[in-house]
């Protein structure tokens, strides 16, 4: 038998409740340890979209980067048809290396 006392408050435990009090505190420390299990993973969940988040902030800023410059080229070749087929070139360059990044980091459409 256990005696357990707290101010006032009395208890005392018999053999067979310790048994019962074993077996609801081994199921609370489960408890415990599944949620912390599932507050790791919502961390790296978390850390995960805040990198996609950063990235596509990222990707964002280097496409509005990319149309200002190519709006200011465009405008310095106002007039001059050899410059204007030189910038016509290089961007065609630049798309065909675009679209191939996009196609080769883009993931397969699962199966539906």
């Amino acid at each position: 038998m256990i005696k357990i006392t707290f101010g006032a408050l009395n208890i005392e435990l018999h053999d067979a409740d310790l048994s019962l009090v074993n077996t609801k505190l081994n199921a609370i420390l489960r408890g415990l340890q599944a949620s912390r299990e599932r507050e790791v993973t919502m961390s790296v969940e978390m850390d995960a979209l805040q990198a996609a988040v950063t990235r596509n902030t990222t990707l964002d800023g280097s496409m509005i980067e990319l149309l200002n410059g190519i709006a200011a080229q465009l405008l310095a070749t106002a007039g001059d048809r050899a410059a204007a087929l030189a910038l016509a070139g290089e961007l065609n360059a630049k798309s065909d290396a675009l679209a191939a990044a996009v196609a080769a980091n883009t993931p397969a459409t699962p199966p539906a």
